[in-house]
């Protein structure tokens, strides 16, 4: 009983979960539909519940961490994304999709990795938080750039901004302030976890004839993912080992520059542009969960 438990909580095993059941039964997508934006607010408000207050009472020392961070996620990934899909991307939902992506910060999963995988902690917290609250002017502005003002005035973005960063944060702190994390932290894995699978399997679900009946069509999302997230991430840890940075603090700048909150571009693109849009956000995603094996691997801390 305790293995199948652990296995329900495992993130490998309920990512490739979600994407059988999209394929094999995703029918009941349209039904998961409406519940997609409220995972995602829950899921947002326990990830930054690791955000805490007492961190940003020095904000100059804070400084150049945290414009490190929207550098990193904005500029290095988001530019990445944004110049392969101009290079390779010729659908115009898909491109929709992308340039969504590249508009997001990066994913919540930053923290905890950078703890497991003998990271800099506190750096990758302040380069996140620092990315998260760029995201606020920067999401709109992107939007502007490339979609112009139709749809950076729908109200569906600025409901999605709100439902998604900032009430998020907001509640994090109210449960901080109370004193409420303990019991929710114990529960926070599983939760996030099957939160993620929802969104998954209702997005692989409304799309599943790409995926089982024109699945060629996906190999340039398959490799515009990898290279936006393995191939960046080794670039940035190649450049800052050069630059002769603290070994922790190089793993997270490349955990920064390597991993984009697919969740959060997911629900964009289902609230403002249609399933098909999030084709490349899903195709991201289940490329995430190989390069997340090799990030173990990679990064592994070394034996005493």
């Amino acid at each position: 009983m305790q293995r199948i438990w652990n296995l329900l909580r495992d993130r490998n095993f309920v990512f490739m979960a979600a994407l059988v059941c999209g394929l094999a039964a995703g029918q009941g997508a349209a039904y998961t539909q409406p519940l997609v934006i409220p995972s995602l607010a829950m899921v947002m408000t326990l990830a930054t519940l690791s955000i805490s207050g007492s961190l940003f009472r020095q904000p100059r020392r804070l400084m150049r961490p945290a414009v490190t961070g929207m550098l990193l996620s904005y500029l290095v990934q988001g530019g990445v994304i944004l110049l392969l899909a101009w290079w390779l991307v010729p659908e115009p939902a898909y491109w929709q999709g992308l340039v969504v992506l590249a508009a997001v910060p990066p994913a919540v999963v930053v923290m905890p990795l950078a703890v497991c995988l003998d990271g800099d902690p506190d750096y990758s917290l302040v380069a996140m938080s620092g990315a998260y609250v760029g995201g606020l002017l920067l999401i709109p502005l992107i939007f502007l750039a490339f979609f112009g003002g139709e749809h950076l005035f729908r109200p569906e973005l600025f409901f999605i901004i709100l439902t998604l960063i900032v009430a998020p944060m907001a509640i994090s702190r109210l449960i901080l302030w109370r004193g409420w994390e303990g019991p929710i932290l114990r529960w926070r894995g599983g939760i996030t976890n099957w939160g993620f699978f929802l969104v998954l399997y209702t997005i692989v679900g409304l799309n599943r004839q790409v995926f089982l009946h024109e699945p060629w069509q996906l190999l340039h999302l398959i490799f515009l993912a990898l290279a936006s997230t393995l191939l960046v991430g080794e670039i940035v840890l190649w450049a800052a080992r050069r630059r002769g940075l603290d070994p922790q603090r190089a793993k997270a700048m490349m955990l920064i520059a390597s991993m984009k909150n697919y969740g959060l571009a997911s629900g964009l693109c289902l609230a403002l542009f249609g399933p098909t849009a999030a084709v490349p956000t899903t195709v991201a995603t289940i490329a995430f969960v190989p390069y997340l094996l090799w990030l173990s691997w990679r990064l592994r801390p070394a034996r005493a």
